[in-house]
């Protein structure tokens, strides 16, 4: 009786590391995507600001055309910067919810009212974790979970049961992974798309207006970098293998569930866990081989082949 209740509170020990440790990777990915978002608003915000200030001095763009390019542009520019401002301000991960006793939240909800609301945006917002204490949070909740399993005898099913339940996690995120590369994919497909009948366009006008060679020859220049860049990292093929696996894991996760397929025949649960996390098992191994290939230089993967 007292080993039951050993293995059951054991078991919930690790039921609550697996959450907190999937709520630390989330968040650790909301500080990672903050970060990177601020970087890029810097880079569209002042950055762009200094390049328009240069070109207003050269003579590039014709007297006529720079104020209605001016005024939009600067205007987009100044609210890139503000929100590059607000996120290098109040980087780190998704805040933590604080108890309604806290002495501190009670204060910052008693004074929030008297802050004007410019100043409130750009306070420092307390409660959101530095990417850095999500990383040591992280990396000491795992190795608190190998401690548990090293310490207590852990059946197999537990393993299993544990893996099965991790393989959701995994599918959300290929599919981030996935989407982000098919974001990145549309993008560049599009400035080529557009880039190129620009380009074709503008050539034309060349022959009456020669100062629009410059931006034939910048558009140009980006339908080359987007076209590269495509070429070389191959973002379709893997956003296209990342959704694949994700798929096939969330088909086999879903047959476990509920018996069927290749789990209908199987009455033992131990046998069905055995044969899921045997096939998810498989499904990474094959979409790491995928992604090594991608990495390769294409008379590489010719050879492999």
């Amino acid at each position: 009786m007292a080993a039951a209740r050993g293995a059951t509170e054991v078991n919930d020990q690790l039921l609550l590391l697996n959450h907190q440790i999937r709520q630390t990777e989330l968040s650790l990915q909301e500080a990672r995507r903050r970060r990177v978002s601020s970087n890029i608003s810097l880079f569209l915000g002042p950055f762009s600001l200094v390049i328009l200030y240069v070109l207003w001095w050269t003579p590039l763009v014709p007297e006529e055309l720079r104020l209605p390019i001016y005024v939009p542009s600067t205007l987009v520019a100044l609210v890139f910067g503000v929100y590059s401002l607000y996120l290098k301000k109040n980087p780190g991960g998704i805040p933590r919810v604080l108890d309604g006793s806290d002495r501190n939240l009670r204060s910052i909800q008693e004074n929030s009212a008297d802050i004007p609301w410019l100043e409130r945006i750009f306070k420092r917002d307390s409660r959101r974790p530095s990417e850095g204490d999500l990383e040591l949070e992280l990396a000491r909740l795992r190795d608190t979970r190998k401690l548990v399993v090293a310490r207590e005898d852990i059946s197999t099913k537990v393993r299993r049961v544990t893996y099965k339940e991790d393989a959701y996690a995994d599918i959300d995120q290929l599919r981030n992974e996935s989407r982000s590369n098919r974001r990145i994919n549309n993008i560049l497909q599009s400035v080529i798309i557009m880039g190129s009948l620009l380009a074709t366009g503008v050539s034309g006008l060349t022959v009456e207006w020669e100062y629009l060679r410059w931006i034939a020859m910048a558009t140009t220049f980006l339908v080359g970098i987007s076209s590269g860049f495509m070429g070389y990292f191959k973002y379709k093929e893997r956003s296209f293998y990342l959704q694949q696996t994700a798929d096939a894991i969330e088909s086999e996760w879903e047959a476990v569930e509920i018996g069927v397929g290749r789990y209908k025949k199987l009455a033992d649960e131990d046998e069905r866990l055995a044969d899921f996390v045997e096939e998810v098992h498989r499904l990474k191994s094959e979409q790491k081989k995928r992604q090594q290939n991608l990495e390769q230089p294409p008379e590489s993967r010719n050879a492999a082949e």
